[in-house]
């Protein structure tokens, strides 16, 4: 056993060697180019999805056992950016404003990208400073894009100055965003699966009550985020999002509950969560989950919906965990580590997790075009890929 344990290890090591080699390539030939490789994560959380202590049998199932308070202390549940820098040439009072330019791309492009007009609007991202401002903290991005950003000073005669310009690639896994006014706001995109796939960036997110955003908060993340739906589970009806009109942010409130009593008592409000994400996915929509925190009833939801597209027992505990960005009083507990137990009930003895939590969702009430519609959007496979089909029936 110490034998077949010794040659995982070093098998581990070679690959992680192997690939440090490839991505430090990889690197070196954006450099060449002239990108900048800019990290979207901050350093605590970096340090801490590098850890890899849940990975290790003999702490994956001790919930009691926290490794986040290590590395939450002193960072936010902020993304990195990238600072961009200017000087004006034309005096504050005649400025309207300044806008920054972000083109997104998921490949290379040639020349000067963002004037050349070859692109859709939708990849299109826009932020404002304040017009007396000469320095601009970029973030939001999602990794493994191409970017090309300008920066322009509009004056009150319509005329446009550019002041910046430049490239980058942004790199890493996890997305948490800024938006002005809120907490804990995060991309579900990043994690692997079970499926072979990592789940794609951009569709659901999560976070905390959105009633206190702000003007800049909504530019930056409702509109160039594209996000159509808000998933409310604290069970008080606003009847409309404090994201954005009815007509353009449709709106959706339930009552959930937190934790293994949630999966228990939450099955008609669980299951409504899940088909409500299903249709706005099937749409083309953009979803954004919360509750108060978005720790507690959201970190519930979220789990059951990692799970059902395959994340391990062991991420599924760091995502989870990073709202200790956030909230300090956040780590693993017996509280959480409920809820697997639980889930597992719903499969057999040889059953994987994702098996399991697809039992629990079937059990509840979501039918199997909606687990494949989450599965299929989440994963980007064809909805008669054969992981999709074949899968847990």
């Amino acid at each position: 056993m110490r034998k077949q344990l010794l040659y995982i290890f070093t098998a581990i090591l070679m690959f992680s060697s192997m690939a440090a080699f490839a991505q430090d390539h990889f690197y070196e030939s954006l450099f060449k180019k002239g990108f900048d490789v800019v990290i979207v994560e901050n350093e605590g959380v970096k340090n801490f999805l590098d850890d890899r202590s849940y990975d290790k049998p003999d702490l994956t199932s001790k919930y009691s056992y926290s490794i986040v308070k290590k590395y939450s202390k002193g960072y936010p549940s902020k993304p990195a950016g990238i600072t961009l820098q200017w000087d004006s040439i034309t005096p504050t009072e005649d400025i309207s404003s300044i806008v920054v330019t972000l083109l997104e791309s998921d490949k290379e492009l040639k020349g000067s990208a963002i004037d050349r007009g070859f692109y859709k609007e939708k990849n299109l991202k826009r932020y404002y400073p304040d017009k007396s401002s000469h320095e601009y903290l970029l973030c939001n991005m999602c990794p493994h894009k191409y970017y090309y950003y300008k920066v322009e000073e509009v004056l009150y005669n319509g005329h446009k100055n550019t002041l910046l310009k430049g490239k980058f690639y942004a790199d890493g896994q996890i997305r948490m965003l800024r938006v002005d006014g809120m907490a804990n706001v995060r991309d579900f995109g990043g994690w692997d699966t079970s499926f072979d796939r990592a789940v794609v960036y951009g569709r659901i997110f999560r976070g905390n009550r959105p009633e206190g955003i702000t003007s800049t908060g909504k530019n930056d993340f409702v509109k160039n985020e594209h996000i159509t739906a808000d998933l409310d589970l604290r069970g008080k009806d606003l009847g409309r999002s404090p994201l954005g009109p009815l007509d353009k942010v449709e709106y959706f409130c339930t009552n959930n509950q937190r934790y293994k009593y949630g999966l228990i008592s939450s099955k008609t409000a669980l299951a409504k969560d899940l088909n409500f994400i299903a249709s706005v996915l099937r749409k083309g929509g953009s979803v954004f989950l919360h509750c108060n925190h978005g720790a507690n009833r959201a970190g519930t939801l979220s789990f059951v919906i990692s799970g059902i597209l395959g994340l391990s027992e062991a991420d599924l505990s760091r995502d989870y965990e990073l709202s200790a960005f956030a909230y300090s009083s956040i780590s693993r507990s017996k509280t959480y580590g409920d809820m697997l137990p639980e889930i597992r009930s719903y499969g057999e003895e040889d059953d994987d997790l994702a098996q399991c939590f697809y039992n629990y969702a079937r059990s509840i009430g979501v039918s199997e075009k909606n687990l494949d519609t989450i599965r299929s959007i989440m994963l980007d496979l064809p909805p008669d890929d054969p992981r999709i089909l074949d899968a847990h029936r």
